[in-house]
């Protein structure tokens, strides 16, 4: 019964954040945000959980985001999309797995790259595309979930003006791993 009732309380709050995302023409409100700090700050409050499971969770990558680069954006839904990224990353990658979230910055473009990377079994080429569908599950897997995180990720992304791209992490590995790829174009972070 609790396990169920987790389950219904994570799939309301996934429907609510898609529902945020899905602005239907709305303007979002916006701020000036340094993806590094955001990410970082969604890795640190991410740290209890990750040991709950035994998951080696980490950030690499820039520090900070300088100023003149930053992009202006929802705060918010960026939390969110990062949430979802690492939440889905900790999930696949199971105990002892290894999750690494990190952002570059190309300072001479502006393109700023979100990445979430794990060591779990990876999503075959063939469903990448059907996974960024709401409630799409990859069969054969054990893991909880209601198939919404990655349609999330996708909406939040398409608001921002950013690409989603997602590849193998470890492809020399047997578990290939999943690393998934958040492209903020350079005129987001010149505005």
């Amino acid at each position: 019964i609790a396990r169920a009732s987790a389950r219904a309380t994570h799939t309301v709050n996934q429907l609510l954040a898609l529902a945020r995302a899905e602005t239907t023409g709305r303007t979002l409100p916006s701020a000036r945000v340094d993806l590094a700090r955001l990410v970082a700050t969604v890795v640190r409050d991410t740290v209890p959980r990750a040991l709950e499971l035994g998951v080696d969770l980490g950030v690499e990558g820039d520090h900070e985001v300088p100023e003149e680069l930053q992009l202006t954006g929802n705060p918010t839904l960026l939390q969110e999309m990062v949430r979802n990224l690492v939440d889905n990353a900790m999930a696949y990658s199971g105990p002892k797995g290894v999750v690494t979230a990190r952002v570059l910055v190309d300072r001479f473009s502006g393109v700023q790259l979100v990445q979430v990377e794990d060591n779990g079994p990876g999503i075959p080429v063939s469903e990448r595309a059907l996974v960024m569908q709401p409630f799409y599950r990859a069969l054969g897997t054990d893991v909880d979930g209601s198939g919404l995180g990655l349609a999330i990720v996708q909406e939040i992304a398409q608001q921002h003006g950013a690409t989603v791209h997602m590849e193998d992490a470890h492809p020399e590995r047997g578990r290939p791993g999943l690393r998934v790829s958040v492209r903020f174009v350079a005129k987001q972070a010149s505005e």
